[in-house]
C-alpha cells in the first residue's frame, strides 16, 4: 500500500509546540489565561492567517516587532519545541519494511516544513517529501497528492490502495476525497461532525494506521462482491 501522511498534528506536535512555546511567551509578558485564549485562538491549531496571528501576538504581548519579525518569532518558538509522536517513527520503519512505500505531504512553507522534518528526524524514515510552497499548490488541491504519487513512482496506484492519513477534516480528508484515495482522520479526541465521514477515524496516527491496514488487509482477502462489515 501507499502512504500518504501529514505532518503537522498528525506525525509531529506542532499544536503542542505552538502551545507550550505561547504559554511561555505570555508568562514571560506576566499576562493570564485570557491572553492565551486568544493566542490559541488565532492560531487555530496551525490553520489560521500567520500576519492576523501575529497581530494578535504583538497586540497581547507588546512586541515590538513588526508582522514578518513576529511571524519569524513564533516559526522559530514552533521549531524549538516540536517533537515527533511517540512510536510514529517505529510505525513508518514497519510500513516500509513490509514493502509500503509512505510520503510526507505537507502544506506550509519549505525553510518551517523541513525545519520540523529535520528536527524531528522523519526523513530516513520515509521515502518522499512533498512541501506545497515548493510545489505552488497546497491540500486540499488533490494536484499535492499527485505530486507524491509521482514521486513514490506510483502515479498509475490503485487509489483504493492508497491512504491519505490527516489531522485536518478541511485539508487531509478533503484532499484525500478528491484525489480518489481511502482517507484516514487523526482526530485527537475530537468527533466527526461534517458529511461524508472518512473510512477510518481514530484518536493517534498510529491507531490511524493500524485500522486502515486492517481495512486494506480485509478487503484484499475478501471474494469480489463481498460485503464487509
Amino acid at each position: 500500500m501507499i502512504w500518504l501522511l501529514d505532518l503537522d498534528n498528525t506525525l509531529v506536535g506542532r499544536a503542542e509546540a505552538f502551545e507550550a512555546w505561547a504559554s511561555g511567551e505570555v508568562d514571560r509578558a506576566a499576562l493570564g489565561p485570557a491572553d492565551l485564549a486568544a493566542i490559541l485562538a488565532a492560531d487555530e491549531g496551525g490553520h489560521g492567517s500567520k500576519e492576523a496571528l501575529a497581530r494578535v501576538l504583538i497586540a497581547r504581548l507588546g512586541w515590538d516587532d513588526d508582522v514578518p519579525a513576529a511571524i519569524r518569532r513564533f516559526r522559530a518558538g514552533i521549531l524549538d519545541g516540536v517533537r515527533v509522536y511517540d512510536g510514529v517513527l517505529v510505525t513508518l520503519d514497519v510500513l516500509r519494511r513490509a514493502g509500503h512505500r509512505v510520503a510526507v505531504v505537507t502544506n506550509g512553507t519549505s525553510a518551517q516544513q523541513r525545519g520540523k522534518i529535520a528536527r524531528c528526524g522523519l526523513e530516513a524514515h520515509v521515502d518522499a517529501i512533498v512541501v506545497s510552497e515548493e510545489e505552488g499548490v497546497a491540500k486540499p488541491d488533490p494536484r499535492l497528492l499527485e505530486v507524491a504519487l509521482e514521486r513514490l513512482g506510483a502515479a498509475d496506484a490503485d487509489r483504493r490502495q492508497v491512504w491519505m492519513v490527516g489531522d485536518a477534516a478541511h485539508a487531509d480528508v478533503a484532499a484525500g476525497r478528491a484525489a480518489g484515495t481511502r482517507t484516514a482522520w487523526v482526530s485527537h479526541g475530537r468527533s466527526w461532525d461534517g458529511p461524508g465521514r472518512p473510512d477510518v477515524v481514530a484518536p493517534t496516527t498510529r491507531e490511524a494506521i493500524a485500522l486502515a491496514a486492517d481495512m486494506s488487509a480485509a478487503l484484499s482477502a475478501s471474494p469480489p462482491g463481498a460485503v464487509l462489515g
